[in-house]
Parts: structure tokens; C-alpha cells; sequence
């Protein structure tokens, strides 16, 4: 009866709430905004013709979780630390394939950090994320340090009844979101492509005594000496440091020898980069579900409190209304068997609402082995990369270490086969059965 009566008095305040504001609930009608999404790696129909500009290699680094150091501040906002943690992986695997289906990048890859080569970074942090909304900030750098945007901020809302439309789909809730970051990318690049084609048809009519560089040319041109001054101090010339940009000098020959070792070197350099994404994959794979369940099992608390922070006038029944809304739904399932979490996180709720919506999953008893999972992953993600073993003329090397370790040490291993004039081909990435 008691029970009764608190969903009656939710349900009567979410009605003056939408009376309040004018919010009338009817029928979805027309189509939707974010196209479906399938295995986008294997899409064969992209959104855009490929410009005619240099191969681009795009960088994404796993994104910034935007957890406050302080603990309580981390409670307060409903921050699940190792969620953000998972979050921010995927999201920058998100980012790669709706990026992919803009078809311009000759390649895209998911890193630990901005140090892998690359000619353009698209570098984001989490700034709000709580399974009803998401928003990410983010800002597109070149490989000369050169922002072509200043940080972005791009928000998403997940509509009323998603999840039971499309919870069985490959479609993810925060698709529109990804998408208009991807978008917002093309739009960049796109500007620089008219200029690169612009610059080249200027180039051959005034002949190759005047001709110049196009931005992009600059670009990739700067990627690639900044890797050669890694490798040998015979390329510091070629480069000039203003402050955190670098200015191209003298333009390398590319016949030489040399350069073409360098190129080679690089080349076993992304080699390694693959192997860091595979690693970031297979994390994504892992916590895949666990993650799913967390979307579609907050997401009505989320809602319920984003509701009541909205009508500050009925704040305070409709927290009352919140603390019973979620003890019934536990009651469905961990109260029968004793376990007052759920409860105990909805009291938590009426006095912070992002800690009600981080308890609502991680607090109870019925999501015990996927919050286990999701913890015992992510605590270990840049450690958990197990030691990679290369052969080296035949001699066995282990690389040890986090992931930004074992690329450092794969990238002097490069640099050393470089001064002593060895062929790169020489070493070679052992698979587990090896």
C-alpha cells in the first residue's frame, strides 16, 4: 500500500513537471537522425568520396576519463572511476569507426597517447557521461602542434524508450554523438583538401622553381621528420622548435638512402602501434556486455534524476518519489533476497543524484560479477598488456612493462637497428604460439 502510493506520487510529479514546461509525450514520428550502425570496419557504402589529398594517418588517443582526483568530489558527481576508465577506451574505438566512414584517412589508430606518430591527433576527454547523456570535449592537432580547432564540446541525449527499440541491435545509445564528432573532423579536413587542391594546380602552372607545399604536404612532411630526428640526429636540422610547434626547415630527400631506411623504420613502428590497439580491442570486447547492462539498467535513474534537477519547485517530492520508484525496482529482484543496497542507494539519492545513479548498478547484488569484471579490467588496463617477446637475429627479447613502457622500449630498439646500420627486417614480433 505504502509502495503504491510512492509510485502514484512519482508518477503525479513527473506530470507537473512536464506541465510546468510545456512537455507534452506522444508518438515518435519520422525518421531517424543517426543511421544504423553495423561492423563499420567491413562497410562498404561511405558517407563521402575520398578528397584527393596526401595518405593521412589519424591518432586517437584513448580519451581523457575526466575523474576529479579528490574521492569524495568523485561520489558527489556519481563518478564510477573504473567505468570511466572502460568508457573512455570505447569511446575512442566509437570515434574510430564513425571516423572510418568518412572515408578519408589512409589509416586510424587507437593509442595510449598522443607520443605515436601520426599526422593529425583528435585528442578527448569525458566530460559528462551517466548512461542518459554524454558529453565529450575534443580538439583536432596536427603533427606540427597546430590546433586547427579550439576545444569542442559535443552532447548527446538518449531518448525515452532506446533501449527497447534498439537494445538488441549493434546500434549504440550515444551513436548521434560519435557521429557528429566524425563529422566535425570531415569538415576540417575537407577545408584543408579544397586548399591542397588549390595549391597543386597552382604548383604546375607556375612550375616547380616556385612551387610550395600545401598545408596538408607541410603535415606530413612534419610527422615524418619528427620521427627521423627520433631516430638520428643527422635530421635536427630539419626542423625548428617554436615553443610547442614545429616549423619545417629544409624538406628531405627522399631518394636518399637514409630516408629510405627511416621510412622502413617507421613503417615496424606502426607495426607496434597495431599491436597496443589490438590490446585496447580486446578490452572493449571484454567489458562489452557488462557495459551494455550498465546503459540500459541506469539509464531510467539517470533520467528520473536529470527530471527532478530540472523542476526545482517539486524538487523535494519528487526526490521522495525517486527514493521509493528505486526501492520498488530493487524489490523485484535483490530486496526478495535480502540484500538492501539498492535501497540504501536511493536514500543516497535524494542528496546527490549522481551518486543514486552510480549505485543503482554497482551496488547491487544481482550486477555482482559484471561490476567485478568491470573493475578488475579497467584497474589494470595499461598494465595488464602482457610482455611481448621479439626476435632479434635470432635472439629472444622480452618487452616488460605498461604499454607506454613497451612502445618506448620497441622505439629505441628501432633506434639502435637504425645507427648500427642493421636491417629492420631483422626483428620480428612473436605471436603467443611462437
Amino acid at each position: 500500500m505504502k509502495l503504491t502510493f510512492y509510485l502514484s506520487l512519482l508518477a503525479f510529479s513527473l506530470a507537473i513537471t512536464q506541465s510546468t514546461f510545456g512537455v507534452s509525450v506522444g508518438p515518435r514520428i519520422g525518421p531517424t537522425t543517426a543511421p544504423e550502425t553495423l561492423d563499420v570496419e567491413q562497410e562498404k557504402e561511405f558517407f563521402k568520396t575520398k578528397m584527393n589529398i596526401p595518405d593521412l594517418r589519424l591518432a586517437i588517443p584513448i580519451l581523457d576519463p575526466g575523474i576529479p582526483e579528490s574521492t569524495q568530489v568523485q561520489q558527489e558527481e556519481g563518478i564510477w572511476p573504473e567505468l570511466r576508465k572502460a568508457e573512455a577506451v570505447r569511446s575512442a574505438i566509437k570515434l574510430k569507426q564513425w571516423i572510418h566512414r568518412y572515408n578519408q584517412f589512409d589509416s586510424i589508430v587507437i593509442a595510449a597517447d598522443a607520443s605515436v606518430s601520426a599526422d593529425i591527433y583528435l585528442i578527448g576527454r569525458i566530460v559528462e557521461s551517466d548512461s542518459e547523456t554524454m558529453r565529450i570535449a575534443y580538439q583536432v592537432v596536427d603533427a606540427r602542434g597546430v590546433a586547427w580547432t579550439e576545444e569542442r564540446t559535443k552532447k548527446h541525449r538518449v531518448e525515452l524508450g532506446w533501449h527497447e527499440r534498439y537494445g538488441n541491435t549493434d546500434r549504440d545509445p550515444f551513436d548521434e554523438l560519435y557521429n557528429k564528432i566524425a563529422e566535425d573532423v570531415y569538415e576540417e579536413l575537407k577545408d584543408r583538401g579544397k586548399a591542397h587542391v588549390e595549391q597543386l594546380e597552382h604548383n604546375e602552372k607556375v612550375g616547380p622553381d616556385k612551387a610550395r607545399y600545401s598545408e596538408l604536404q607541410l603535415i606530413t612532411t612534419t610527422r615524418d621528420l619528427v620521427f627521423a630526428c627520433f631516430i638520428s640526429p643527422e635530421y635536427n636540422d630539419y626542423l625548428e622548435r617554436k615553443g610547442s610547434q614545429y616549423v619545417v626547415r629544409y624538406a628531405p630527400d627522399e631518394q636518399s638512402d637514409s630516408w629510405r631506411r627511416i621510412q622502413t623504420i617507421m613503417y615496424r613502428e606502426d607495426e607496434f602501434a597495431q599491436l597496443i590497439e589490438d590490446h585496447y580491442e580486446g578490452f572493449r570486447d571484454q567489458i562489452e556486455k557488462d557495459y551494455e547492462k550498465w546503459q540500459e539498467d541506469t539509464f531510467p535513474v539517470a533520467r528520473d534524476v536529470r527530471l527532478t534537477k530540472r523542476n526545482r519547485t517539486i524538487k523535494a517530492i519528487v526526490g521522495v518519489a525517486l527514493v521509493a520508484g528505486s526501492i520498488a525496482a530493487a524489490e523485484d529482484g535483490a530486496a526478495k533476497d535480502g540484500d538492501r543496497s539498492a535501497e540504501n542507494a536511493a536514500a543516497a539519492g535524494v542528496l546527490g543524484g549522481g551518486a543514486l545513479i552510480a549505485a543503482a548498478f554497482r551496488d547491487n547484488h544481482l550486477h555482482k560479477q559484471a561490476v567485478e569484471e568491470i573493475n578488475e579490467l579497467s584497474r589494470s588496463l595499461h598494465n595488464s598488456i602482457r610482455p611481448t617477446r621479439i626476435d632479434l637475429n635470432g635472439k629472444i627479447i622480452t618487452l616488460t612493462g605498461t604499454v607506454q613502457d613497451q612502445f618506448g622500449q620497441w622505439r629505441s630498439m628501432l633506434a639502435d637497428m637504425y645507427v648500427q646500420s642493421q636491417d629492420s627486417d631483422a626483428v620480428t614480433i612473436l605471436t603467443e604460439d611462437e
